[in-house]
């Protein structure tokens, strides 16, 4: 095997997924919806949308970090 084709090998192994878009194909409709108003709406901090997803026991850091990488479009599912 090559250099190459292990690099990419290595590669299609590590497959990294947005925490934010696991949690809205996890909640129901309704939740998911109202999720998805919320990270629309500016005025709601990317903290406070990680805090209540963290509570609710989704493994959304409460730094906010991922909300905002999801927000700005640098997530892994909008790359």
């Amino acid at each position: 095997m090559s250099l190459l084709d292990e690099i990419r090998g290595a590669s299609k192994q590590r497959h990294h997924t947005c925490v934010v878009a696991d949690v809205i194909d996890d909640l129901p409709i309704e939740d998911a919806r109202e999720l998805q108003l919320a990270l629309d709406d500016s005025t709601m901090t990317h903290v406070a949308i990680a805090r209540v997803l963290s509570n609710r026991g989704y493994p959304v850091a409460r730094t906010g970090k991922q909300v905002a990488n999801h927000r700005n479009g640098s997530c892994p599912c909008r790359v």
